[in-house]
């Protein structure tokens, strides 16, 4: 096989799949990344037997082939290379990688193509979606999903498929995030499906700049797909908890403030909170919102911002981290924040956006 590429190229690729290949896989092949030419075309392959990548490649074809390196030491050397030489790879004897660009040559250990694992093919239900909604849901929502939890069903998001639209939601039982957008029209027989957090953020990286995704649905695993990479991940099996039952039908206050300086307040308040809980208290009043801490080893804090509108009075213990990583996901320059007590559920919305809301589960605090 004998390639040529131009650096961007090659390097924009093989930083996409890294993300697959580089995790700690018990076969050395799967930290690998299968480079093939045929048909006039040159594809990037990584796996690492849950999500899958294959990414198209812009270079030129000398000669067809296929071999598998180090995603690491490749992508690397590429980084490191010149921008104003084309990158030639051929491989030698003994699944060797030569790679020269100007005046460097280096060679790399490879292993044969033959030994890679095959991605899955699904041809089952297809649907399409708007690109950016796809990025949308996704950014909205999969900060809040649980990331070590023993209810493997939470370390994902889940997309459920209602008749009037497509709710997808992350939560780990004490937050919540949830967004929705147009319905999709899925099989029959899927309500929904949930798509572990690895593969969440390796479609974030795969489909960043596409107009529109193309999902296809079979059984315990999905493939999306645009014109030029195609993703397929193993979906979580088990049921998703009944999150409805925790968002509040009604609320009795509602405070809206301005996103950015509830953010910062929020920020240099919790420098101050206990590293053990991060514990911030919110007195919320007609006209403000003091926010604070106090920490026997550390000091205390007291920052107060004004409110646009409120019709409420209430005190609230929160996580200063949970609260920190919601308002930095709302993208509205207002956020509502309705409460009824102390200890029910405080929600977080954008204003003047439908479709995304955000739950936190307050803390008790102290007199």
């Amino acid at each position: 096989m004998e390639l040529t590429f131009e650096k961007h190229d090659l390097l924009h690729a093989l930083q996409i799949l890294q993300g697959v290949a580089s995790g700690r896989n018990t076969l050395p092949i799967l930290s690998n990344v299968l480079i093939q030419a045929a048909d006039g075309k040159i594809e990037c392959v990584a796996t690492d037997l849950e999500v899958g990548i294959k990414i198209k490649v812009e270079g030129a074809i000398q000669e067809d082939g296929a071999i598998t390196v180090s995603a690491k030491k490749l992508a690397d050397v590429v980084k490191e290379l010149p921008e104003d030489n084309a990158i030639n790879l051929v491989t030698t004897a003994n699944d060797r990688v030569e790679i020269t660009c100007g005046a460097g040559v280096y060679k790399i250990i490879g292993l044969p193509d033959e030994e890679f694992p095959q991605l899955p093919s699904v041809d089952g239900h297809s649907l399409t979606i708007d690109g950016e909604t796809l990025r949308a849901v996704i950014r909205r929502t999969e900060f809040a999903a649980a990331t070590e939890d023993v209810r493997y069903y939470l370390n994902g998001l889940y997309f459920n498929f209602l008749e009037d639209k497509t709710e997808v939601v992350a939560t780990d039982a004490v937050w919540l995030a949830l967004a929705h957008c147009e319905p999709f029209k899925a099989p029959e027989n899927v309500e929904g499906f949930i798509v572990p957090l690895k593969a969440v953020k390796e479609i974030e990286r795969t489909f960043a700049n596409s107009e529109t995704v193309e999902i296809s649905i079979l059984e315990n695993q999905i493939l999306l797909a645009d014109d030029n990479a195609t993703l397929t991940t193993r979906l979580v099996e088990g049921d998703y908890p009944k999150y409805q039952a925790l968002i509040p039908e009604s609320t009795t206050g509602r405070a809206v403030v301005s996103r950015e300086q509830f953010l910062q307040a929020s920020r240099r308040v919790a420098l101050l909170s206990n590293p053990k809980s991060y514990a911030i208290c919110l007195e919320i009043s007609t006209e403000q919102i003091h926010l604070s801490t106090n920490t026997p080893e550390l000091g205390e804090a007291h920052e107060t911002i004004s409110v646009e509108s409120c019709n409420g009075r209430e005190r609230i213990g929160l996580d200063a981290r949970l609260l920190i990583e919601t308002l930095s996901h709302i993208e509205t320059e207002s956020v509502a924040i309705e409460f009824t007590t102390a200890v029910t559920t405080v929600a977080f919305k954008p204003v003047g956006e439908e479709g995304h809301l955000c739950l936190i589960h307050p803390m008790r605090l102290g007199s």
